[in-house]
């Protein structure tokens, strides 16, 4: 049995502790541009199912009424995270291609989960 610090009444059995159930998830937020948000949000819902197959926990896209979007992926951890890459990368491609998003806009944002309340 180990002491946690700072939590007095705290103490913790590391020989039966299971530690994966204490890695945080990843979240990868990419930002872009559109000038035509309604059919990237459409063209979006056409790749549900090839990217609802990656591995995320969550996809959300949203966009304010400037062509501002974003995407938040949240992923269990980096490695499943990674191996959605290509996915993203295709359907970005695809948009980029369609004239939906500017290609120039895309920002994208790493970090791992540091807290959860």
């Amino acid at each position: 049995m180990v002491k946690l610090d700072g939590w007095p009444d705290l103490w913790v059995n590391y020989s039966t502790m299971n530690l994966e159930e204490f890695q945080m998830a990843i979240y990868r937020i990419t930002r872009f541009t559109s000038s035509d948000m309604e059919n990237a949000m459409a063209k979006a819902e056409e790749a549900r199912e090839e990217v609802s197959a990656v591995g995320a926990e969550l996809i959300d896209l949203a966009a304010d009424a400037d062509g501002n979007g974003v995407v938040v992926a949240k992923y269990p951890d980096a490695a499943t995270m990674e191996a959605a890459t290509a996915t993203a990368q295709k359907v970005f491609g695809q948009m980029v291609a369609e004239g939906l998003m500017d290609g120039d806009s895309i920002s994208i944002w790493t970090g791992e989960v540091g807290v959860s309340m």
